[in-house]
C-alpha cells in the first residue's frame, strides 16, 4: 500500500475541512489578509482565511488591497503591522512566497521556498522561527522521504502544537505510512536472533512476543489440535499404541491431570472454572449437596438448552443423560466429547458469555480457572508444536487444524486476530499504567514497553537499536495522529496480520464524533481500511455512515471486483439490518478513477459545499 493512495482517498472527504478553520492569532505570526472595510482611527475589517477580524493598522491602507501582515498584538484587540506592499491579484503562490521571504529577509533556498509555498497554500500560521525550523527539517530528510510527505507531517505537527524536531517528524511520517509494519517486525526479529549483547531472558521474552504477533490464530489452532487428540483418546476404535503417546503428550503439557489414564482420560475435576463454563457447571453438579441437587440439575438443563455452541443432536444426547440421572463421569465424558468436536468445527464461534468451545473444553479438563490460565495452557501446546523436538503431534494433524481455522475465517475470526495482535503490541500501554484494574505484569509483557526498556540499554547493537526505534516510532506515530478536536475524534491503528502463512499490514482509520455524554456517536462515522492482499493486491475499503445509512466504496484495480462484491451484498445488507443499519450501496472504483475525482472535488467543494465538513 502506498502512502499516496492513503492520502489521496482521505483527502477527498477533507477538501472542505480547511474552509472552516479558525486561525488563532499569535504575536509574531505572519498572515495573508485583504482589507475589506476601513473604519476611523486606522481600524479595518480584514479578511484572513475564512474569518474576518477587526484590527488596528499601524499604517493607513487602501480597501481591497491584499498584504502580508505580522500580528504585533493579539489581545485584547488585534493589531497588524504591514510586512509587504500590496499583492497583485494575479500573483501566484510562488510569487507571493518570494515576495514574503524578501520582506522577512529570509534566504530563498529551495527548501525555504517549498515550505513557504506549502504554508501559504494550506493557510498555516507563519512566523520567521517556524519557517527556519521547517526549512532545517527538509534539509535533514533521510533518503527516500518525499518532500510532500514531510511537509504534510510538519503541518500535522504544527496543528498538534508539537516541537519541530527531526525525531518527531520521523515518528509522524512513520505513523502516516500504511505499509511496512510486517517487514519492520521481521527485520527486528532477525536482528534479535543474531544479537549477542542482550541477556537470554530479555531476548526470549521479546521473541515470544513477536511470535504471538505473527501467529494470532495460534491458540484457536492449538484448541483444535487438543480437541482432535481428546477425540482420539475417547474413540474406542483407536489403537492403544496410538492412544498412549497422545495421553503422554497431553499429560506432559499439563492439559490432562496426572490421574488421567487410558480407561479414563478426562476424570472429573474439583478445580474452580470460568463463570458459565462447562467446567463450572460440572463442578457444581458434582459438589451439590442432595438438598440442592434438583435445582442444579434444572439449571444445568437450561444451560444445555441455551448453549449456542452445541448442535441439536449434541443437546439431545446431553439432556437425555441428565434426565436419566446418569453418573457425573458419564455426563462429563459426553461434554468433553462434544466440546472437543466443536473446538475443530466451530473454532471462532462464541456463546453469549464470549466463550468458545476450546475454553469450555479446557475448563472441563480442570485448567480453566481464568481466561489467562486457558491461554497459558493452550500456549504450552503451541510451544510444543513449534519445538524441534516435537514427536507427539503429527505434522498432518497440525496442517489439518490450521486448514480448519483458515476455512472458518469470518468477521469473528478477524476480530479475534486484531484483538490478539493489538494486545501483544501494547499500543496504549501508557494509559494502562495508571489503571488499578490492570495487571502490570501482563502490561509489561507487551511489545511496546519491552522496546522502551530495551532502548535504555546502551550496550545493544546498532541493528537491534535501529529495529526497535523503527517499531517504536511507528506505534508512537499512530498514537500521535490519533486524537480529538472538540467532539471530532480520529483513531489510527495498524495491525500486522499473518493468517497461517499469509502476511499483510491492515491499517484502520476511524473518524467519528462524540456525544455530549462522552460516548461515541454510532450514527455517524467514517472507517477506512488500507490493505495489501495476496490476491487482490492494493485495496482500500471506505465505509461512511450517515444517520445509520452505510455506503461502502472499495478501491482496487481489479475490473471484476464489482461483480464479486454483488454476490455478498445481500448478506451484508441483512447483517447491517440486524444491528440497526441500512445499506445504501456497495461501489467499486479503480485508483485511477479516485485520482480523477480528487482533482474535480476541490472545485465542487469551493462552490457548493463551503463550510461543510463531510469527513465525519
Amino acid at each position: 500500500m502506498t502512502s499516496t493512495s492513503f492520502s489521496a482517498i482521505g483527502a477527498q472527504s477533507s477538501q472542505t475541512t480547511n474552509t472552516s478553520k479558525q486561525m488563532p492569532m499569535k504575536e509574531g505570526q505572519v498572515v495573508h489578509g485583504t482589507i475589506k472595510k476601513l473604519y476611523p482611527n486606522q481600524t479595518a475589517e480584514v479578511q484572513i482565511g475564512n474569518q474576518k477580524v477587526i484590527a488596528k493598522l499601524e499604517t493607513p491602507l487602501k480597501a481591497g488591497d491584499a498584504h502580508f501582515f505580522q500580528v504585533s498584538k493579539a489581545s485584547p484587540d488585534v493589531q497588524l503591522k504591514v510586512v509587504t506592499g500590496p499583492l497583485a491579484g494575479g500573483n501566484t503562490i510562488a510569487q507571493q512566497a518570494t515576495q514574503l521571504l524578501q520582506a522577512m529577509n529570509l534566504t530563498k533556498t529551495s527548501e525555504m521556498l517549498a515550505v513557504t509555498q506549502f504554508f501559504l497554500k494550506e493557510q498555516l500560521p507563519i512566523s520567521k522561527e517556524i519557517l527556519v525550523q521547517a526549512e532545517q527539517l527538509l534539509k535533514q530528510l533521510p533518503p527516500g522521504v518525499q518532500v510532500k510527505a514531510a511537509l504534510e507531517g510538519i503541518q500535522k505537527m504544527i496543528e498538534l502544537k508539537l516541537p519541530l524536531t527531526p525525531n518527531l517528524l520521523e515518528t509522524m511520517l512513520s505513523g502516516k505510512s500504511t505499509s511496512g509494519m510486517q517487514s519492520a517486525i521481521e527485520s527486528f526479529k532477525l536482528a534479535l536472533q543474531q544479537d549477542s549483547t542482550i541477556s537470554p531472558n530479555v531476548k526470549n521474552d521479546l521473541l515470544q512476543n513477536l511470535q504471538k504477533i505473527s501467529e494470532p490464530f495460534r491458540l484457536p489452532v492449538a484448541g483444535a489440535i487438543v480437541g482432535k487428540q481428546i477425540e482420539n483418546l475417547q474413540n474406542k476404535q483407536t489403537n492403544i499404541s496410538t492412544k498412549l503417546p497422545i495421553l503422554q503428550a497431553l499429560k506432559e503439557t499439563g492439559i490432562l491431570p496426572a490421574a488421567a489414564s487410558l480407561s479414563n482420560p478426562t476424570p472429573l475435576s474439583s478445580q474452580p472454572a470460568l463463570p458459565n463454563s462447562a467446567g463450572q457447571w460440572m463442578a457444581q453438579f458434582v459438589q451439590a449437596p442432595p438438598t440442592e441437587k434438583g435445582a442444579i440439575v434444572e439449571q444445568l438443563r437450561n444451560w444445555i438448552n441455551t448453549q449456542p455452541l452445541l448442535t441439536t443432536g449434541q443437546k439431545e444426547q446431553l439432556l437425555s443423560l441428565v434426565k436419566e440421572n446418569s453418573q457425573a463421569q458419564t455426563i462429563q465424558n459426553v461434554l468433553v466429547k462434544v466440546f472437543a468436536e466443536q473446538s475443530g468445527q466451530a473454532i471462532f464461534r462464541e456463546d453469549t458469555n464470549g466463550l468458545t468451545a476450546k475454553e469450555h473444553l479446557v475448563t472441563l479438563l480442570g485448567k480453566g480457572q481464568t481466561v489467562e490460565t486457558v491461554n497459558q495452557t493452550l500456549q504450552q501446546i503451541n510451544t510444543m508444536i513449534k519445538s524441534s523436538s516435537n514427536s507427539f503431534f503429527a505434522p498432518q494433524l497440525i496442517t489439518e487444524s490450521e486448514q480448519a481455522a483458515l476455512n472458518q475465517l469470518d468477521g469473528k475470526a478477524f476480530e479475534h486476530a486484531m484483538k490478539e495482535v493489538l494486545k501483544s503490541l501494547g499500543f496504549n500501554y501508557e494509559a494502562k499504567l495508571g489503571s488499578e484494574s490492570q495487571d502490570l505484569r501482563q502490561v509489561a509483557l507487551q511489545l511496546k514497553p519491552q522496546l522502551v526498556e530495551l532502548l535504555q540499554n546502551q550496550a545493544i547493537s546498532t541493528s537491534v537499536r535501529e529495529g526497535a526505534e523503527t517499531l517504536l516510532n511507528r506505534m508512537n506515530g499512530l498514537q500521535i495522529l490519533s486524537g480529538e478536536n472538540g467532539l471530532q475524534h480520529q483513531l489510527l491503528m495498524q495491525v500486522p496480520l499473518e493468517f497461517l502463512g499469509k502476511k499483510m499490514d491492515a491499517t484502520l482509520e476511524w473518524n467519528g464524533r462524540m456525544k455530549e455524554d462522552g460516548k461515541i456517536d454510532s450514527d455517524f462515522a467514517r472507517i477506512m481500511f488500507y490493505l495489501k492482499l495476496e490476491t487482490l493486491d492494493e485495496t482500500v475499503v471506505d465505509m461512511q455512515v450517515q444517520n445509520r445509512i452505510v455506503t461502502i466504496t472499495v478501491y482496487n484495480n481489479d475490473a471484476q471486483l464489482q461483480q464479486l462484491a454483488n454476490t455478498f451484498k445481500s448478506a451484508l445488507k441483512e447483517g447491517l439490518l440486524s444491528v440497526g443499519y441500512t445499506l445504501s450501496g456497495v461501489f467499486t472504483k479503480t485508483f485511477e478513477e479516485q485520482q480523477l475525482a480528487s482533482k474535480v472535488l476541490p472545485k465542487v467543494a469551493s462552490k457548493e459545499i463551503q463550510g461543510v465538513d463531510i469527513r465525519i
